[in-house]
């Protein structure tokens, strides 16, 4: 079945104006031919303007909907500067143990003036968030306990008490925590979480309860591969410190009344769609629009999330995606071609004129990287992934950093000054990150 026989087909099927079209995928199955065949006739129609796509919505007959603009509203300078002054706490541009630039600087920098960056700084102030000596510079308030000096870090761990490392982020996470810790002369005390026996396991592998800590004044919890942290959390119904955790999981699950406990604070590095939405902002700077995205774990809610990001930031996305399976441990249990054959069916399936591959994972990059140097697969003209792992530099991938700094400083911050913030009080706190070009 060539383009021109399903455009046809497509237009002898009389459909209304707004009705829905088959997916790419059904109309792949009903006529025994490929996907990336039925993408290009979709394609040609809407050039035709015969029909129109919605991303994440999928696609349509007749002439794309006109927009109606939503009335425009008004934001306030103070407003504005408050948002902007929060995007820069996100992105870790402001750091937690170092005075604001000065006034002056803030100016030039969000574009106002003197009267309306000192009123939305007084007003931050006020609201216990910056402090200031004198006619001093900004900073945020400390309100860290005289004698308390030792936090809890809790990751996950074997039964004998000891950390074991499935990948670059995590051992990352646990050196830039410490490095925190000590720019405030604070001890870090790690504890290992066995999942199966429910406990919290010392050095030496001896149970121990984290009540029993009387120097910590706060703890902060990973949950990666940590797969029921509800039960996790509930181990810590005892203590009243304040609690900081990186949160590696769909956002949905989070645990309503924990979220809106001021002692909590959940944060996130990967989940969600800002990842996908700030790589696909990446590529239409580099003049990208259309893209394929090759993932082999799209039972996963990350990699679904990532998908719509990249739609939502304007691209036209071409899915080589497969969802038998969530994540790259289920690949562990197959034999290890399996992996290389599916990452090559996939990307087999993308059309060729597309502007770049946006990959789920280094990984993924990887395999691909392999496939390019034996001859085959053609490699096309860019390829961006996620993760920026050690690899990515070996192979020169270009690859989203997932911002590990400001998770580290953000939740030692958070045992130091619990409620200092420039995040509403139940609002989850999503950190950005962006593309390393190598």
């Amino acid at each position: 079945m060539t383009v021109e026989e399903i455009c046809k087909w497509l237009e002898a099927s009389k459909f209304k104006d707004g009705a829905r079209l088959p997916s790419v995928r059904t109309v792949a199955e009903r006529f025994s031919t490929s996907t990336c065949t039925v993408f290009r006739a979709y394609r040609k129609l809407i050039e035709a303007k015969k029909a129109y796509g919605e991303h994440g919505n999928g696609y349509f007959w007749g002439a794309a909907k006109v927009a109606v603009p939503e009335p425009l509203v008004h934001e306030q300078v103070v407003e504005r500067l408050e948002r902007l002054l929060q995007e820069d706490w996100k992105s870790g541009r402001f750091s937690t143990d170092a005075p604001l630039p000065t006034i002056k600087e803030l100016c030039m920098q969000y574009e106002t003036s003197v009267g309306s960056m000192r009123r939305t700084l007084e007003k931050l102030r006020a609201e216990g968030i910056l402090a200031r000596r004198g006619r001093g510079r900004f900073y945020f308030r400390t309100v860290q306990a005289q004698k308390a000096k030792e936090i809890l870090l809790v990751m996950r761990s074997n039964p004998t008490g000891d950390f074991y490392c499935l990948g670059d982020r995590e051992l990352e996470f646990m050196q830039k925590v410490y490095a925190e810790a000590e720019k405030r002369e604070l001890r870090v005390h790690v504890l290992g979480y066995h999942e199966d026996s429910g406990k919290f396991l010392d050095s030496a592998g001896k149970a121990v309860l984290p009540e029993t800590f009387r120097d910590a004044f706060g703890a902060i919890l990973s949950t990666m591969l940590v797969f029921k942290p509800n039960r996790l959390f509930m181990l810590f119904a005892r203590t009243r410190f304040p609690i900081s955790v990186w949160w590696e999981h769909p956002l949905s699950e989070i645990p309503r009344a924990l979220k809106k406990e001021p002692r909590y604070a959940f944060f996130n590095l990967a989940f969600g769609e800002f990842p996908g939405r700030s790589v696909g902002r990446f590529l239409r700077e580099r003049g990208c629009m259309n893209v394929a995205y090759i993932s082999p774990y799209h039972l996963s809610s990350w990699s679904v999330d990532r998908l719509n990001g990249l739609k939502k930031s304007g691209l036209h996305v071409f899915e080589a995606v497969d969802a038998e399976r969530a994540s790259p441990f289920e690949f562990s249990k197959e034999p290890p071609a399996f992996f290389e054959e599916v990452v090559a069916r996939l990307a087999a399936s993308a059309p060729q004129d597309v502007d770049a591959w946006v990959v789920v994972n280094d990984e993924v990059g990887c395999a691909l990287h392999r496939m390019f140097l034996r001859g085959e697969l053609a490699r096309p003209p860019y390829v961006v992934s996620f993760d920026n792992t050690v690899d990515s530099y070996r192979i020169r991938l270009d690859s989203f950093k997932f911002n590990l700094d400001t998770l580290a400083e953000q939740s030692v911050f958070h045992i130091v000054s619990p409620g200092v913030t420039l995040y509403a009080r139940d609002d989850f706190r999503e950190l950005s990150g962006r593309v390393v070009e190598k």
